[in-house]
């Protein structure tokens, strides 16, 4: 019912305050993996009520403000030297669920590459793929 009720463009009001940390989240252990497409949803509703987001504006709701609100902004949230940081890198807008993960680093390793199959995860569930 919270989902049925909410204002779909909340993150963008709140984010257009002064000194506002606006953050997307989620309590699901489904909607975690997915807060990049959250975060469009924000801007597709925020255009619909007049209020222009840029793409990297809304990065900041899912990094930088993150680490803000939980007090770790010195350590992570934000690309800087010194900082800890796991990095995807997209093959379009990470807003697009058309968007693919090109590449994954975790500490500093790179741990996946869609065009190394040796750096891809191994599963028995082929769901959608071709047999070899």
């Amino acid at each position: 019912m919270e989902a049925f009720d909410g204002i779909q463009e909340n993150i963008a009001l709140v984010d257009r305050l002064e000194n506002s940390c606006a953050i997307v989240h989620s309590d699901s252990d489904e909607g975690i993996q997915r807060l990049n497409q959250e975060a469009a949803k924000v801007i597709a509703n925020a255009r619909r009520a007049g209020i222009e987001i840029a793409p990297e504006r809304a990065m900041t709701w899912l990094t930088g403000n993150a680490a803000r609100s939980l007090g770790i902004a010195g350590h992570t949230g934000t690309l800087a030297p010194g900082k800890m940081a796991d990095v995807v890198i997209w093959n379009g807008t990470p807003f697009s669920s058309y968007a693919l993960a090109e590449q994954v680093f975790i500490d500093g390793a790179r741990v996946y590459d869609r065009s190394d199959r040796r750096l891809q995860p191994v599963s028995d569930f082929r769901l959608g793929q071709e047999a070899n």
